[in-house]
């Protein structure tokens, strides 16, 4: 497993999501999972206030399937440990809850849920226009200083947002995001599930290429498009993944993944995930899984390399 240093601790390349931990996922295919991605080496683990209550809602389940988890193997200082929070209360307007107060709960909720004092990394997990950037950035400064977590980020932000709210940050002697978490593959969606969900366009990859920002994108195996279309075509792809990814453009894509994994010998899935860390940026792509078969891709990307070359062919990066 490769890994990039991050405020001073080091996190794996490729990192573990756990949307339905607890929810759609009980806590023992939960703990196999993480169990797998342990053992091949991984340590940064992506969690959310609000993940595993999907389906029924029972207040931040899948951080308290990680949070047992890290307190059965004592590892807890060797995760690279990331969470959300701010996301609308579910099934109401999808607008960042931002307000000072709704921040300082969220975060207690989730480390009370995770068994610990802190998080690596922050993140809001929704903006809401109505609040002034100033105004956020100047709420998430209390969060750092009380040191409930070392780093903040934006997901599902506009990078228009990002960078305003960073501005007002440098300007006022205050910490900036360090980081940024869209929806973003090597095979483009044709639209967001949800309208309130931020994909990566050229603007905001222009703002990572000039900027170096880190991206930790979400989505990143685009519903399993390309290794559902190398082990059994496009009758294997779940409507989802047919509905999101199945264009022409994406269709093109995946051939000239094919080539390349026959020179490589590395699955069109791991091509998928080498082609995301090989961008000229810092970006650790989010996986995500329901059986622990279903992290091979990653664990066969771990240790692996792509040429710029062979990335380039697959698509030129923007």
């Amino acid at each position: 497993m490769k890994y990039l240093s991050i405020n001073g601790k080091q996190a794996a390349r490729i990192a573990l999501g756990s949307t339905d931990f607890g929810g759609k996922i009980s806590e023992g295919a939960g703990r196999k999972l993480l169990d797998a991605y342990w053992q091949a080496g991984g340590n940064y683990i992506d969690t959310a206030h609000v993940y595993g209550d999907f389906v029924t809602p029972r207040n931040g389940e899948s951080e308290r399937v990680i949070g047992r988890w890290m307190a059965v193997n004592h590892n807890r200082d060797q995760i690279f440990l990331s969470t959300k929070g701010a996301h609308h209360v579910l099934g109401t307007p999808p607008v960042g809850r931002l307000s000072r107060d709704e921040l300082l709960t969220d975060i207690s909720e989730s480390l009370d849920a995770l068994g610990t004092d802190h998080v690596d990394i922050f993140w809001l997990h929704r903006d809401n226009p109505a609040y002034e950037v100033g105004q956020v950035m100047e709420n998430l400064q209390l969060l750092l200083e009380k040191g409930y977590t070392g780093l903040i980020g934006a997901s599902n932000w506009s990078t228009q947002r990002i960078l305003q709210a960073n501005a007002y940050a440098r300007a006022h002697g205050l910490t900036p995001f360090f980081a940024n978490q869209p929806q973003y593959s090597l095979v483009r969606q044709q639209q967001p599930s949800d309208p309130s969900m931020v994909q990566a366009d050229e603007e905001m990859l222009k703002m990572h290429l000039e900027t170096q920002m880190l991206m930790t994108p979400y989505s990143s195996q685009a519903k399993g498009f390309l290794a559902k279309m190398e082990s059994g075509g496009e009758e294997a792809l779940s409507f989802k993944a047919r509905s999101r990814f199945l264009t022409k453009e994406n269709l093109s894509i995946f051939e000239r993944c094919k080539k390349v994994s026959e020179r490589t010998f590395l699955s069109c899935g791991a091509l998928g995930l080498l082609w995301l860390i090989k961008q000229p940026y810092p970006l650790i792509p989010l996986v995500g899984a329901s059986r622990p078969e279903q992290l091979e891709p990653l664990i066969e990307a771990a240790d692996a390399d792509l040429s710029d070359a062979d990335r380039d062919y697959i698509l030129k990066p923007f």
